[in-house]
């Protein structure tokens, strides 16, 4: 199957609309696209109809019980509960990043108004492209963000164990995004066993790293999932989406990876 199971759009730190990154997909002939923006779903929420291989997500940050940022995938979710609570609290902030962000790096208040509506953030994405630069933009989101995380951001993310327990509640299956970020975790072995799903494919784990963590997935019965942690800015990423990753038959839902090596 042609897939892309982690991606990001401009409601959270993507550049691209959710109508843009649907469109790029459907052209590259993805089966199933994952639209995971950070701690917020407004993004696919906002399309005015899903289609049906369009896969409903988040990219859920969680800490570990050592404070280590885990991020958590929830995939086919119907939000609800603590889950959309905590997901409208952290698109408002968002919104106050982006405007923030454009009008200190630009000091224009119609640009930064424009900014802090996701469903016209695409617009400033695209003029700064034509004029100073895309790249403008993530640097003017960086620096907000990094104001704002640990004074508004950090003390509101979740234990990665009330995490998970919000995802099921939203019906999500649940998967551990890039865990090559963070392999010495000491309750790695519990995280492990409370997810559904292992991301094997991603940009940060060379075929070593998948090999390792697709063994780790086989030896538990867990699902494999594969990404390009889309976010559109820069190296192969900033010309549009990238072509599909096919996955082994039964990688995607099954109880478990195909007991093959990877290729």
């Amino acid at each position: 199957m042609l897939v892309g199971l982690h991606n990001h759009t401009c409601f959270s730190d993507g550049r691209y609309s959710p109508a843009a990154l649907v469109a790029q997909a459907e052209a590259l002939g993805y089966e199933r696209l994952a639209i995971t923006d950070h701690n917020s779903v407004a993004g696919w929420q906002s399309l005015e109809s899903l289609p049906a291989w369009v896969v409903p997500g988040i990219e859920l940050s969680t800490l570990s019980d050592g404070g280590t940022e885990v991020h958590i995938l929830g995939l086919w979710l119907e939000p609800q509960g603590r889950l959309l609570e905590h997901t409208r609290t952290f698109q408002n902030e968002y919104n106050r990043v982006w405007r923030d962000g454009i009008q200190d790096a630009t000091g224009d208040a119609e640009l930064a108004t424009l900014a802090f509506d996701p469903t016209t953030r695409d617009q400033v994405i695209d003029h700064l492209g034509s004029t100073v630069g895309a790249l403008k933009a993530l640097h003017a989101w960086a620096a907000a963000h990094s104001d704002a995380y640990l004074e508004r951001l950090r003390p509101r993310i979740p234990h990665w164990r009330d995490g998970i327990a919000w995802l099921r509640e939203s019906q999500a299956t649940v998967g551990l995004a890039h865990p090559q970020r963070y392999p010495d975790l000491p309750e790695m072995e519990e995280l492990l066993a409370a997810v559904d799903a292992i991301e094997v494919i991603h940009p940060d784990h060379p075929l070593d790293r998948q090999q390792y963590w697709l063994e780790q997935a086989q030896k538990r019965g867990k699902a494999c999932w594969g990404s390009h942690d889309y976010h559109g800015w820069s190296g192969s990423q900033r010309d549009g989406l990238l072509p599909p990753i096919g996955l082994e038959d039964g990688w995607l839902s099954s109880s478990r990876c195909a007991n093959t090596p990877l290729s």
